[in-house]
């Protein structure tokens, strides 16, 4: 559905009286909840990308191998990223959700790589082709993430 027929729509009920206002008043608010909460899950990608990179460096700078490095960089990013998502975006750090964030990252890695093996197929170079992927990935990161690692979660309940 289009924003110019839900526009219309609400314009509608709107002028239907008091019932119709009460209705464009909640879902309006709603929507703003809603975009509130797609921003912050940007501005928490922001940050978990220079916390990732951040460990990265660290480790190499302290001259790690590169197996801990990598594994190290990821396990606490993994962490903090769950943290941020969870606490920032959806306003729930309950552990109890750490197996299915990790189930869905890992799914959505596996969704990453299967896409750029195609991509690389057809010809795009890897930097092409993950740029290409970057939107489709954070779409796909949000509804996963979204509806099902933290679903039930109330949008309001994040700061």
């Amino acid at each position: 559905m289009s924003w110019k027929f839900k526009r219309a729509c609400w314009l509608r009920e709107f002028r239907a009286g008091a019932g119709g206002y009460d209705r464009l008043l909640a879902t309006a608010y709603a929507m703003k909840v809603e975009w509130r909460r797609v921003l912050r899950f940007l501005l928490a990608g922001l940050a978990n990308t220079g916390f990732g990179y951040a460990c990265y460096a660290v480790f190499v700078l302290a001259g790690a191998p590169l197996a801990l490095t990598v594994a190290g960089a990821t396990a606490l990013g993994f962490l903090f990223n769950f943290l941020s998502y969870g606490g920032f975006v959806f306003g729930s750090t309950s552990f109890r959700r750490l197996p299915r964030f990790l189930l869905f990252y890992l799914v959505l890695g596996t969704v990453n790589f299967v896409l750029l093996r195609a991509l690389g197929w057809i010809g795009a170079g890897p930097l092409v082709a993950q740029a290409v992927l970057l939107p489709v990935l954070m779409v796909c990161g949000y509804l996963g993430l979204q509806s099902y690692v933290f679903r039930g979660q109330d949008p309001r309940a994040a700061p």
